[in-house]
């Protein structure tokens, strides 16, 4: 009688938890039916993904190329939103991504690992993590030069404190050689899916119903020259952004190519570099065609003089193949021709006025800066361009290290170089292993794909210190650093 009472209670408490959880779905479903399209996919693919948690065996290792995948997808959520009456502002109030979502799914997995275990410490690789938080403190110390509201200056020093902890768990879960290897995979494959995207817009002349993932459109008509020629976004919202994206993952399909894998593997290599290579060349991005071809130049010498042990041949042929790519291209391709020779040069002819009111700004500023997300308020008043960029032209200077310069200063310059600094000098240094494994070719890759991301960001800017991808690219960075130095360890004793 005890075990049939004892079974009864457990089935009335599974129907009980049954119908509430189904009355809470029910109910996040009337919420999400409310929205607009825009917000219902939002909420609808958080519901999704909270379903994940439960239904999937390996769950946090889905989530986390997932996530991977995601930071291409311009579409978040404002719980908390302010509008500004002037100038808009970088951050209008507490934004959760698309991204953010299964991040913070894996932080929630991480720490309740680490409370119920308690075996595997956080590693804090203090070279990157001690100017980070430098960097921190200088944003808050910022803040309090500028008039934005509390919850705007709080919300933005929480998306600097995030770009941290992404950094944190990439670089402590990406430990072994395969997921090292399957997250470049990944940074490849979401690549391929902005490029299919991209690919469909252009052929098809339209956004393809795409307009819900960011506020801009995902494919513009723009003149240049005596005609108007077409850009592609894939889901980034902007041109320049899918460009500056497809630059930087470019060069680890490169690295690839050379890496000892099966002749199957490296078809599909080159059949994605094709695919990669003619949507950068439809973004019609200037900025980032430059930043290929700086990036492909340093990781085709590094592949080559790798494989053929003679540095002077290697840096002709990395030569010779980057303009063997580019020059029949912007010769023979009408829109490239058009941006490149014809008459479409005002977006970079506004690029130096405004690094001049950048300039001024540090100038006057050079400790604290005028405040992170200030930009745009003060920079009227150290206006003394000709053109008063300001009033013409009121968006941020082009430039993402001036920006970091006139908003916090140059210590926090300094300390975000320093960042980049130890990073490449770890990738340098692990892409000099002499084994025969995918592993150094990937440290070629990444090395590439940082020069790359600097030279897009001298011509743009996407406030890097707001929970921006760089910091995943500089938490898997680190984490094949720190395995290459494990090894060697190992090797060594």
């Amino acid at each position: 009688m005890s075990y049939l009472a004892d079974s009864e209670s457990l089935r009335s408490r599974g129907w009980g938890v049954v119908l509430l959880g189904g009355g809470a779905v029910g109910a996040f479903l009337l919420l999400a039916a409310a929205q607009p399209p825009k917000w219902f996919f939002f909420l609808i693919f958080a519901l999704a993904a909270g379903a994940l948690l439960v239904i999937i065996p390996q769950r946090e290792k889905f989530l986390l190329y997932l996530t991977v995948v995601l930071m291409t997808v311009a579409l978040d959520f404002h719980p908390i939103y302010l509008a500004s009456a002037t100038t808009p502002w970088p951050v209008s109030g507490w934004r959760i991504s698309l991204f953010e979502i299964t991040f913070i799914l894996l932080l929630v997995l991480w720490l309740g690992r680490l409370v119920v275990e308690g075996t595997t410490p956080i590693r804090f690789f203090p070279w990157v993590s001690g100017p980070f938080l430098g960097l921190w403190l200088l944003s808050l110390l910022s803040t309090g030069r500028s008039d934005l509201p509390l919850v705007i200056k709080l919300c933005t020093l929480w998306l600097v404190m995030e770009s941290w902890l992404i950094f944190l768990y990439f670089a402590n879960h990406l430990k072994e050689r395969p997921r090292l290897i399957t997250v470049a995979l990944a940074l490849l494959l979401a690549g391929a899916l902005q490029s299919l995207i991209g690919v469909g817009q252009y052929l098809s002349g339209s956004t393809l119903g795409l307009e819900l993932f960011g506020e801009a459109k995902t494919f513009m008509q723009m003149r240049a020259g005596e005609g108007l020629v077409s850009r592609v976004s894939g889901t980034f919202g902007h041109p320049n952004n899918l460009g500056g994206y497809l630059a930087m993952v470019l060069q680890l399909n490169l690295a690839l190519l050379f890496a000892p894998w099966r002749r199957s593997r490296k078809v599909a290599l080159a059949g994605l570099l094709l695919l990669l290579g003619t949507a950068l060349l439809l973004t019609l991005s200037r900025g980032a065609w430059l930043a290929f071809s700086l990036g492909a130049l340093f990781t085709l010498f590094m592949c080559l003089s790798h494989r053929l042990k003679a540095k002077g041949v290697a840096l002709l042929l990395a030569g010779f193949l980057v303009v063997l790519f580019m020059l029949p291209t912007s010769i023979l391709l009408e829109p490239m021709k058009r941006r490149l020779f014809q008459e479409d040069y005002g977006a970079a002819q506004a690029r130096m006025p405004l690094a001049v009111v950048a300039l001024n700004i540090i100038r006057h500023h050079p400790w604290l800066g005028v405040g992170l997300t200030n930009y745009l308020a003060v920079a009227p008043s150290y206006d003394v361009t000709p053109e008063a960029i300001s009033y013409t032209f009121p968006q941020p200077v082009h430039n993402e290290f001036l920006l970091i310069g006139a908003e916090l200063g140059l210590p926090a310059l300094g300390l975000f170089l320093l960042i980049l600094g130890v990073l490449g000098r770890g990738l340098w240094r692990a892409s000099f292993q002499e084994e025969e494994t995918p592993l150094p070719y990937v440290a070629m890759g990444l090395l590439g794909a940082f020069i790359a991301w600097g030279a897009f960001r001298l011509t743009d800017y996407h406030y890097v210190l707001l929970a921006d991808p760089f910091w995943v690219l500089a938490g898997l960075s680190q984490g094949l650093i720190a395995v290459v130095v494990r090894e060697t360890a190992v090797s060594t004793t």
